[in-house]
């Protein structure tokens, strides 16, 4: 079941008429919503929450505090947001949402999209009037969408891949981003940001008792897990072994839910990590699928994002998702998990940041030197050089750095980096502390992976740890809390250290695909350089031909990150060449 959408507001009668009829006349639609000022189809089967008779919500909507999915609002409720433009929506539920609400004494309508939601909204003008809808797709086959390349933005995205703005890769078409509000009306839409990290990382919120912190914590993730349990019959999990996965599979585990896991290593030890998913899954008593990742399941002329309207997946991402969906066929699961994002949310930091925090918060010295002594040991420093450099940090004031890559792009492209870059959470209230700055700036990377979500895909892909409950009590908990056992992460390891067993909790490597990666891309160097410097982006002015040639050329072997920079072009090439322009 899927929860795509199509929305016609405002605009010429003639095409709203012609959108109806094209709905009636196929049974995977059917028309949710149909007034002056909006009609709005969703596929026959998608979870809906209605709003009386003027809007509803599509796609799974959970009450915060209480399980499972939501079906029906109280009429006092229903008013409440039908007032507000749906905005109350991003203060007591969450979900993947988005929320479609029209004011007919405004003449206008109201999109408001979930904060992290996986449900995707796009928009573009038509015909006097307004589409939106889940992807590309709808808006081609019932709002008369033609979609175009926009290289100038494409070589925005490719200088910030990590960032996300309204804009697309595809000329007039924008995206509504998790937890803001569209309204459209008379003249120009108007985007309002209802949600913020900001409001959840003020001080005067934070949650000054660590173990107070992980208790909340586990609870908190336990409910979410569970919640996103509720939408489905089966899940399989992307079991890495690292503490994020291992945390849903034990959060999974307590709720007696129906979950297989799936382990997909590489044959360098760097990227096998089959003995920590082994010992997670036999101390929870969970079934594991071991997979490997194949050279011959990554076909780098196809674009793994090909649905998208930007290049938003990789290929090898994609090699490891097509294990996990073979995994869930046999398994006969109709969702994939993933831990995707724990890193950031968990405030996986290594650096003196939260040592200001706690001098700047805390009038406690013993505090102090232990989060020193910790960050010391993580960083495999000493105390002295921890605080130094914290000394030193103290007197600079400067914003957390901004998250681009200009590595093989043209002078031309590289030039509009830092505009590229540029994200609201990446201002900083003036009060704000320096490491709760970093701990924000991390979030801006799991945007995409929740939000890039494809809708079409046979089966949905879920980031249970992205749920914005949990984004929101991590947000609260102070960042030197995080610091424990010369580890990072620490109160999401005390909140399941009980659960896990202890070479997981506490566990301080990390596994890396980078040996496949060097693999692909020594296997396929004629191919890589055939793609790229006879192909789309060359041809439009977005790569540095000769910074390319010289590193393919190069008949050493791959080193540094330069192979990776390479094939994050391939996946963009590939991608062009789905999309006239």
């Amino acid at each position: 079941m899927g929860n795509r959408f199509f929305a016609a507001i405002g605009g010429d009668a003639g095409r709203r008429d012609a959108v109806r009829q094209a709905a009636r006349s196929d049974p995977c639609w059917q028309i949710a919503l149909d007034l002056p000022e909006c009609l709005v189809l969703v596929e026959r089967g998608a979870s809906r929450v209605a709003l009386a008779d003027g809007g509803l919500v599509i796609g799974p909507l959970f009450a915060i505090g209480r399980p499972g999915p939501l079906d029906l609002l109280s009429p006092s409720t229903v008013a409440s947001l039908r007032a507000s433009g749906g905005a109350g929506l991003t203060h007591g539920y969450w979900g993947g949402y988005v929320a479609i609400v029209v004011d007919g004494g405004q003449d206008h309508a109201s999109l408001v999209r979930a904060p992290f939601g996986e449900l995707p909204c796009f928009y573009a003008p038509s015909s006097e009037g307004w589409v939106a809808g889940s992807d590309v797709a709808m808006l081609e086959r019932f709002g008369g969408f033609r979609p175009r390349l926009d290289w100038p933005a494409l070589g925005d995205f490719l200088c910030a891949p990590r960032v996300r703005g309204a804009a697309t890769c595809l000329a007039g078409l924008r995206e509504l981003r998790g937890g803001d509000q569209i309204r459209f009306g008379i003249g120009e839409p108007v985007v309002t940001t209802l949600w913020s990290p900001w409001t959840f990382a003020d001080s005067a919120r934070a949650l000054a008792d660590g173990k107070e912190a992980a208790r909340r914590l586990q609870g908190e993730i336990v409910a979410a897990v569970a919640a996103r349990g509720a939408t489905i019959t089966r899940g399989v999990l992307m079991l890495s072994g690292g503490l994020d996965s291992s945390i849903i599979a034990a959060s999974a585990a307590t709720r007696g839910q129906d979950l297989h896991c799936a382990n997909v290593s590489t044959d360098d030890a760097a990227g096998d990590e089959r003995r920590y998913a082994r010992a997670v899954c036999a101390r929870l008593g969970l079934p594991l699928a071991e997979r490997y990742f194949e050279l011959d399941g990554v076909d780098l002329a196809h674009a793994a994002a090909a649905k998208l309207p930007r290049p938003a997946s990789r290929a090898f991402e994609y090699e490891a998702r097509r294990q996990a969906h073979r995994v869930a066929e046999t398994a006969g699961a109709d969702a994939v998990l993933s831990g995707g994002g724990g890193d950031n949310i968990f405030c996986s930091l290594q650096s003196v940041l939260p040592l200001l925090d706690c001098r700047a918060a805390l009038d406690d010295g013993r505090e102090y030197r232990r989060v020193a002594r910790e960050i010391a040991d993580l960083c495999d420093t000493s105390r002295w050089t921890v605080r130094r450099k914290a000394w030193l940090r103290s007197w600079q004031r400067r914003a957390p750095p901004l998250d681009t890559d200009t590595g093989f792009l043209s002078a031309d492209a590289a030039a509009r980096a830092q505009a590229a870059s540029r994200h609201p959470w990446l201002a900083p209230p003036a009060e704000a502390l320096p490491g709760k700055a970093a701990h924000v700036a991390l979030l801006i990377g799991p945007q995409y992976l929740t939000e890039d979500s494809d809708p079409c895909a046979e089966r949905r892909f879920l980031y249970p740890l992205l749920a914005q409950p949990v984004v929101e009590l991590c947000l609260r908990i102070p960042t030197w809390l995080w610091f424990d056992r010369g580890c990072n992460r620490a109160v999401a390891r005390h909140a399941f250290e009980a659960i896990l067993p202890e070479e997981v909790a506490w566990r301080r490597s990390k596994g890396s695909p980078d040996a496949f990666l060097v693999a692909l891309y020594e296997s396929r160097r004629r191919q890589i350089r055939s793609l790229l410097l006879e192909g789309n982006l060359a041809a439009h002015g977005l790569l540095d031909c000769d910074a390319l040639a010289a590193y393919l050329d190069d008949a050493r072997p791959a080193r540094g990150s330069g192979h990776v920079r390479i094939l994050r072009l391939v996946d963009a090439e590939a991608w062009s060449r789905c999309w006239p322009g």
